[in-house]
């Protein structure tokens, strides 16, 4: 089936994963969680971080976050993976768009590159990077970290997000490279990108707090909790850290 699929227009493969996904997310009213004595399990309540139901809550706060930023996701703008967020984010001084991966499989890249290869990344080419949860796939982050801000022009703008509180991600969920290697804190994100782009450039945010953390390990989605029970912070309780970064 993975064969015949392979096979298809990269644009009719796109369409049917979105039109599965549509389905599977109408499945929700069948098993969404109306009493939370549902979870006293020792399994999740759904895997995949619920992805099958609707929008999982890291995505919430990724996108709070590319939101907030979104002035500057302008220019030649580079993000990891695919151009999704650049596309929702980006305007029309968006004036080139690269998809970078190390996947050869993704057929949406533009540039093939392993993050941790400082030496061979291109130097001053970005106006910004948009890179979403995917530092913790990369053991060496640092030169990772280092390689982003390589890339960047002077005055670039990094936009990056770490998982916090989060299960173990592994096989497909990867997207076919990477290993699950690291989670993060707010703390420890603000030194490690402080190290390469200096302390007064590094601007740091974390969302969630404990229900939002207990229904992210859960699979329970953004559709199954209130706006309130969201947005409301507590610092104890990180489940997405978010790192805005200048190059000066």
């Amino acid at each position: 089936m993975n064969r015949l699929r392979n096979l298809l227009p990269a644009p009719v493969r796109s369409w049917l994963n979105r039109s599965r996904q549509a389905a599977r997310r109408s499945l929700l009213i069948f098993d969404r969680v109306q009493d939370w004595s549902a979870l006293r399990r020792l399994t999740p309540y759904r895997t995949d971080f619920g992805a099958m139901r609707g929008t999982c809550i890291d995505r919430v706060y990724i996108e709070q976050f590319l939101d907030t930023y979104r002035d500057s996701i302008r220019g030649r703008v580079a993000e990891i993976g695919s151009d999704h967020y650049t596309r929702l984010f980006g305007s029309r001084l968006v004036t080139h768009s690269d998809v970078l991966d190390i996947a050869v499989q993704n057929d949406r890249r533009t540039i093939t590159i392993d993050l941790a290869q400082t030496a061979e990344a291109p130097e001053n080419r970005f106006d910004c990077i948009i890179c979403t949860q995917t530092l913790f796939e990369i053991f060496d982050y640092a030169s990772a970290i280092r390689t982003l801000h390589k890339m960047l022009a002077p005055s670039g703008v990094l936009l990056a997000t770490l998982p916090g509180i989060s299960q173990s991600v592994r096989g497909r969920m990867l997207g076919g490279a990477g290993s699950d290697w690291w989670r993060f804190t707010g703390a420890s994100a603000a030194r490690a990108f402080a190290e390469v782009f200096t302390r007064d450039n590094v601007t740091v945010h974390t969302y969630g707090n404990v229900l939002a953390a207990t229904a992210f390990l859960h699979g329970i989605v953004k559709e199954e909790l209130t706006p309130a029970e969201l947005q409301y912070h507590d610092p104890d309780y990180e489940v997405t850290i978010a790192v805005r970064s200048i190059k000066r």
